[in-house]
Order: structure tokens, then sequence, then C-alpha cells
């Protein structure tokens, strides 16, 4: 083979990397921008159901970040229910860092994956399922595994909501200039512009 041939395939596969690498860099930009309309819309709706917590709902972009990477984020009504809990968590002055009913869904997902669930784990599954998509339960299988398994669902539930804890994922430290959306807004994070 000659030395032109092999670097005209060289280059070709050098192209085909890139071209590889941009689609990837344009998939990770297009579900980043998909994040932040969803995160934006739910904070939204958030703040006109508990206008008492308007403001906290209005800092609290980074908390709705998921827990770890997993390609069910792409898909909309997981990443709504992750942003919709922690947000009602924040309304309500509840803890936002133990792991979401959707985080705790998707880990026991991967983990079915590489074994098989047994019986509190399955119960588990759909426990989690039923409380991050209320109203699209997966039948009345739940109340089956509930009724044999509670106590060791409450426990898998337990260590994986700890597991899953991000320490972080609280709101502090929170300054606003006194603009939402480019808005004058009587935010009581409003700090004062230094001259």
């Amino acid at each position: 083979m000659s030395d032109v041939h092999q670097d005209g395939q060289a280059a070709a596969r050098h192209m085909a990397a890139i071209a590889e690498l941009l689609a990837r860099v344009q998939e990770e930009v297009t579900g980043a921008a998909a994040l932040v309309d969803i995160a934006e819309d739910e904070i939204e709706r958030a703040a006109a159901r508990h206008p008492q917590a308007a403001d906290d709902l209005f800092h609290c972009f980074r908390l709705l970040l998921p827990a770890f990477e997993a390609r069910a984020w792409g898909t909309e009504f997981v990443l709504r229910a992750h942003c919709r809990e922690l947000l009602e968590r924040v309304a309500s002055g509840e803890d936002t860092r133990p792991g979401t009913n959707a985080e705790c869904l998707l880990a026991i997902a991967q983990v079915a994956m590489e074994v098989p669930l047994n019986g509190a784990a399955a119960g588990f599954y759909l426990r989690m399922w039923s409380a991050a998509f209320p109203g699209h339960e997966l039948g009345d299988r739940g109340q089956h595994y509930e009724a044999l398994y509670k106590g060791a669902i409450d426990d898998i539930e337990r260590w994986t909501r700890k597991k899953l804890s991000i320490p972080g994922r609280v709101l502090r430290d929170v300054e606003c200039d006194g603009l939402h959306h480019g808005q004058p807004a009587a935010c009581r994070y409003r700090t004062e512009a230094q001259p």
C-alpha cells in the first residue's frame, strides 16, 4: 500500500473522529440547553404554586443538577420529575441534599442492568416510579411488593437516598442584584451594590 493511500486513510479516520467528537459536543450542548429550559420552566411553575417561596425558587437553579450522569436525564418527563421534587422541597423548607425519586429510580435501573432485582429491590423500583411519576403507575404490582417487603424497601430507600445525597445541594450564599429575568424584583436576597 502506498504512503499516499495510507495517509489518505489516516486522514479519513481523523476526520471521522473529529466528526464524532463534534456530534457528541453538539448533543451535550443541546442536552444542556434542554436542561436549562426545563429547569427554568419548572422554577417558574413552582413559583406560581408557591409565591411565598418565589425568591428561594428563583435562586435554586444549581440545585437541580442531577447527582450522576445517565442517559435518561435526556427524557423530559424524568428531568421534570427530578426538578419538581427538588423545587417542592425548597418551597416547603425540606432537605434538598438526599437523592430524589428520579435519581433513586435511575440508580436502581442501572443496578438492574447488571444483576436481577430481588423482591425488595423490585418493590423499591416500583415505589420510586410511582413517587416520581404519579398518575403513571405500573399497575398495582407495587402494592403486592409493599405488602411483602415494606421494611426491606424502606431500608433500601433510606440507603439509596443517603448514597445519592449531595452535601452541597443546599441554597446558600445567595446574592441577588435585584433583577429576576431582567426585571426589577424585591428579592429578599438582594444585595446593595458597593460604590
